[in-house]
């Protein structure tokens, strides 16, 4: 293997590390915000249709500042595909954030639900309706912004290639 392909698979590593790691900060976000809702006495029914669209609302937000970051970094030493400065310490710093923080969530979302089953009379019927549709909200946020960001990309192609 030449070093051409060994940056390319790197590269492809750490665009697969860093999209988790964002959505791994997403997912803790919108979880601290279900714990405060809940927390603050919101209705399990109005969460249900709030929380998709929260979610939506902050990944297309985080997508618009990356693709806005990258328009504006893109500017300064490239090669061709191939960008001459690998940022080993955002791959290292990404990668802790996975290991760190998706499974620190998914603890905090466990204590959370022994300690509020406890605490409220909510009816489990309930609660699955409003945990289905958090989830999906999850699901759909993240087609819909892949779905833009691969529409997006393809454009600017296409005026590249009319250049």
């Amino acid at each position: 293997m030449n070093k051409e392909n060994i940056l390319l698979i790197l590269w492809i590593i750490f665009g697969f590390v860093f999209v988790i790691a964002v959505e791994s900060i997403l997912y803790f976000i919108i979880h601290l915000l279900y714990f405060g809702f809940a927390e603050l006495g919101i209705s399990y029914n109005v969460m249900t249709y709030v929380f998709p669209i929260i979610t939506l609302i902050f990944y297309s937000l985080t997508a618009l500042f990356l693709l806005n970051r990258i328009k504006t970094k893109s500017i300064t030493k490239t090669s061709g595909i191939y960008l001459t400065e690998f940022p080993k310490r955002l791959l290292i710093i990404s990668a802790l954030v996975v290991f760190i923080l998706t499974p620190l969530t998914n603890k905090l979302s466990g204590m959370y639900a022994e300690s509020a089953s406890e605490n409220t009379l909510l009816e489990m019927g309930e609660y699955l309706r409003f945990y289905g549709w958090f989830n999906l909200g999850f699901a759909i946020s993240q087609t819909l912004v892949l779905i833009a960001m691969v529409g997006f990309s393809l454009i600017k192609l296409k005026e590249l290639n009319k250049n």
